[in-house]
């Protein structure tokens, strides 16, 4: 039997003792280090999942040779550097979404840790939830037929992140990094990831510029600092036609709402706020509702990334397809900031 894997774990903040509770049902695994820039937030985490290693400076922590892997949950910005450092240490990276700030910082992840020779997967958690998983593969098997559209609508009425989600220097953008990264990707990857050749989007910070909509994600600081959208707009078409459009916000005044949903010349599915099927028998239209085991995603994540490493496979969301879908995410900004559609086909 393989060794079992030694992660270390890079950001204990709120995100990182996420996958860390998840990580104590995965197999073949220990965690064997946690990294934070803040010493009590490290030595914290580590006495609580029982983590023999700390550091404050992930140098330091790939210097030490302590891990095989790692898996990073810091704010947006430092994705690439620390990713960067992780490759030429030979390690393997699970990094928490987006991958990095843009496209171009993606692809220098992916190069890094291609010249390594190890693996960099990007932890869209969405991807390994159990009716993700169903409908991929129903999507996979036909059961749709052709899926030419996606929509997305994610509506938060008052649930802005406090903290660095704020500030774009930290985080490269609000909602549509922080959540329509999902959502692009959870619909991109179900129908077969085609190619985006256009997009069209529009932002709005109405609401967080006046310090409204706040919620209790995150560490606060006062209005002021405000620097990214708090609802988006958007629209991506593709190579053969097809199309996904997503209206996200943190903060609006609406109800909160989440669903996304695909639809198909022989049937259609949504993916929250519950699993319907919408198909039709004849001229009888018929909703199924099918009853999955519960599946913990974030559990569901590393286990695959463990997975992969030690049988030398190609992740279910590797790097490399987030470059693709920060692509789309960059050209739904170009476009918000331009007042045109934006051409994807000359990236």
């Amino acid at each position: 039997m393989s060794k079992p894997v030694r992660l270390g774990l890079v950001g204990a903040g709120m995100i990182g003792r996420l996958h860390l509770e998840a990580a104590q049902s995965c197999k073949r695994m220990e965690v064997a280090a946690v990294c934070d820039v803040h010493a009590g937030r490290a030595r914290s985490a580590a006495a609580e999942f029982g983590i023999p290693h700390t550091f404050t400076d992930h140098r330091e922590l790939f210097r030490a040779d302590l891990v095989d892997a790692v898996l990073i949950c810091t704010p947006n910005n430092t994705h690439m550097p620390i990713g960067l450092a992780a490759a030429r240490a030979g390690k393997h990276v699970l990094c928490e979404k987006p991958l990095a700030m843009n496209a171009r910082q993606a692809r220098r992840m992916v190069g890094a840790s291609e010249k390594a020779g190890r693996i960099l997967m990007s932890a869209q958690s969405a991807r390994y939830s159990a009716g993700a998983q169903f409908v991929k593969q129903q999507a996979e098997s036909g059961r749709f037929g052709k899926i030419y559209y996606g929509k997305a609508v994610w509506f938060r009425r008052a649930g802005i992140p406090r903290g660095w989600f704020q500030d774009a220097e930290q985080s490269g953008g609000g909602p549509l990094l922080d959540l329509g990264v999902h959502a692009v990707d959870l619909m991109w990857w179900v129908m077969g990831r085609p190619e985006p050749v256009s997009a069209y989007g529009a932002t709005f910070g109405e609401l967080g510029r006046r310090g409204r909509g706040m919620g209790g994600w995150g560490i606060g600081y006062g209005p002021g600092k405000f620097s990214v959208e708090d609802l988006v707009a958007g629209m991506v078409r593709f190579g053969d036609g097809r199309a996904l459009g997503l209206d996200i916000s943190w903060a609006a005044h609406t109800e909160d709402l989440y669903w996304v949903r695909l639809f198909g010349t022989k049937a259609g599915a949504q993916l929250g706020p519950k699993l319907v099927l919408f198909e039709a028998e004849g001229e009888t239209e018929v909703d199924v509702t099918p009853r999955l085991p519960e599946q913990n995603a974030y559990a569901a994540e590393i286990q695959h990334f463990i997975d992969c490493i030690q049988g030398n496979r190609e992740p279910i969301s590797p790097g490399w397809q987030s470059v693709v879908v920060m692509e789309m995410l960059d050209a739904v900004y170009r476009s918000a900031r331009t007042g045109r559609a934006v051409s994807l086909r000359t990236r």
